[in-house]
């Protein structure tokens, strides 16, 4: 089963990233979740299909698996601010700064960084 695709996603993003994405919604269709109306609607059990998709593992790999499905979702999807996705998303920030002068340390929320 795919996933019923918009006519026009949220925001443009480039032809690589969408395949990636696309793929994403296609394993969330397969679980009952193919179009944007469903994911708007039911975001607890969508998030629940997310956990399965990714295991119940918390490290680097399930995160990141994790963030790039909530990213299809973001493309697609509009989203009021404040919704169970974003809280999801804080749930699953990197553990460690991956790359630049800060390689390999915890990673620190937006709101805590201090440069």
């Amino acid at each position: 089963m795919k996933f019923d695709m918009p006519e026009e996603p949220v925001k443009e993003i480039a032809t690589s990233t969408s395949k990636v994405y696309k793929s994403k919604l296609n394993a969330l269709s397969t679980r009952g979740f193919d179009s944007v109306k469903k994911l708007q609607e039911e975001p607890e059990k969508v998030i629940d299909a997310i956990k399965e998709i990714t295991g119940t593992d918390d490290d680097e790999k399930a995160r990141h698996a994790r963030r790039t499905i909530l990213s299809a979702i973001f493309w697609v999807a509009a989203m009021p601010k404040k919704n169970a996705y974003h809280t999801f998303w804080q749930k699953n920030i990197p553990l460690n700064v991956v790359g630049g002068e800060h390689d390999g340390e915890k990673w620190v929320k937006k709101s805590r960084y201090t440069g």
